[in-house]
């Protein structure tokens, strides 16, 4: 039995690492589309959802890296006519 505990970095600390602002990694996190999963990229550092999110960094940043980008063509705008 392994007694090994994966490293984990916190919010800011990750969101550092990718080179992102925290605020757009916990976006990202909370999409419905997202490369993020509880339990492989990320846990709850409580026993609630309302606690601080810890990261696990590798996972993450290859999860992050390998994410399919929207395409900003591809999304409808309001243009004028």
């Amino acid at each position: 039995m392994s007694t090994s505990i994966r490293e984990t970095l916190s919010t800011a600390d990750m969101a550092k690492a990718l080179g992102i602002s925290e605020k757009l990694l916990l976006k990202i996190r909370k999409q419905a589309i997202s490369p993020f999963e509880l339990g492989t990229h990320y846990r709850f550092q409580g026993i609630t959802t309302a606690a601080p999110v810890r990261w696990f960094p590798r996972p993450t940043d290859e999860a992050f890296s390998s994410f399919k980008r929207v395409d900003p063509a591809s999304i409808e705008t309001m243009r004028r006519a």
